[in-house]
């Protein structure tokens, strides 16, 4: 009788992969069991923003993931048990958590990995309540444990989750501009708070002297505050911080100074004061006091017919005697 070795060929290369077949499975299975058996052994908190302030504790995060736990750990528990995608999703409804990233090592610890929000200012609304606001204008309640300087809005009167068009200009002026002011210590420590008014305009209240700002809706806060701190060393040279009621920045290439007497002083480049020049940007330009004015009797002028434009500007000279009286 002969032997096909061919049957024996095919018999015993189906013996061997159904072994392979059930080594693999084998192997599957224990692994299964095993990561099945295998628990938390540890959890890692990590801030990974690198913030000088923690506005969310870890028991804070403990109790957003595991609210029933009473502060229990999730250690020695089967770590397959863990949906870390909604985990992650619960721990993102704190306000002050941006993203949160959760997984486990080799070691079979549980690793919370988490990105605070950036609050660039503080707002008041105005009923009194105070938040925080980031740059993407996600309100942040406050907590007990502030401890974060920023640049104060005042009269912030919009609801953040329903911004209109308008709303969302004027927010992302709100943000620039506190971003501007965080980038210079000199502002950061003049500014004591910006006003937001009914029409959306900016009003500046400093820390020394007795005036506003009025910054109307620019947003050239770069041209704005250089004008501005121009104007300033010229008055701290005065000393005459106290002797403004209003300093007008609302138009490009002005700057109308409002005295405690309501005589206004327009200024721009290289406008005259005193012995001194201050370089801004366009030509001089003087407006009349917007006040009521005192009759005076009238007299013959024998330059009545002189050119307004051989006149001297006004801005911000120093009070002379009239030698006609």
């Amino acid at each position: 009788m002969r032997i096909d070795k061919r049957k024996i060929l095919n018999i015993l290369g189906t013996v061997v992969w159904l072994m392979i077949g059930t080594g693999i499975v084998t192997l599957l299975v224990s692994a299964i069991k095993k990561e099945r058996a295998t628990t938390c052994k540890e959890v890692l908190i990590t801030f990974i923003d690198k913030k000088d302030y923690r506005m969310v504790s870890e028991q804070e995060i403990f109790a957003a993931l595991w609210p029933g736990e009473k502060n229990k750990f999730p250690k020695n528990q089967i770590a397959a048990d863990f949906d870390l995608y909604k985990l992650e999703k619960q721990l993102e409804k704190n306000p002050w958590i941006l993203s949160a990233d959760l997984y486990f090592d080799q070691k079979q610890k549980m690793h919370i990995d988490v990105e605070q929000r950036q609050p660039i200012a503080r707002v008041f609304t105005p009923a009194g309540n105070s938040y925080f606001m980031d740059e993407e204008f996600f309100i942040l309640p406050l907590k007990s444990n502030d401890i974060i300087s920023l640049p104060v809005f005042t009269n912030f009167y919009f609801n953040t989750t329903t911004v209109s068009k308008n709303d969302s200009i004027v927010l992302a002026r709100v943000a620039s501009l506190s971003s501007f002011i965080l980038s210079d210590p000199f502002w950061m420590a003049q500014i004591e708070a910006v006003n937001i008014n009914v029409d959306n305009s900016f009003e500046v209240t400093p820390q020394v002297g007795n005036h506003v700002v009025m910054l109307g809706d620019r947003s050239d806060w770069s041209s704005i505050f250089t004008k501005l701190k121009t104007f300033y060393q010229y008055i701290n040279t005065e000393n005459a911080w106290n002797k403004y009621s209003k300093i007008d920045l609302q138009f490009k290439n002005q700057i109308i100074g409002v005295r405690n007497n309501s005589v206004r002083y327009a200024l721009d480049s290289l406008g005259v004061v005193g012995n001194e020049k201050i370089k801004l940007d366009s030509e001089i330009m003087v407006k009349s006091p917007p006040v009521k004015e005192v009759p005076v009797k009238k007299e013959k002028n024998k330059n009545s017919n002189k050119s307004l434009t051989d006149t001297k500007p006004k801005a911000l000279m120093p009070a002379q005697k009239n030698k006609n009286k």
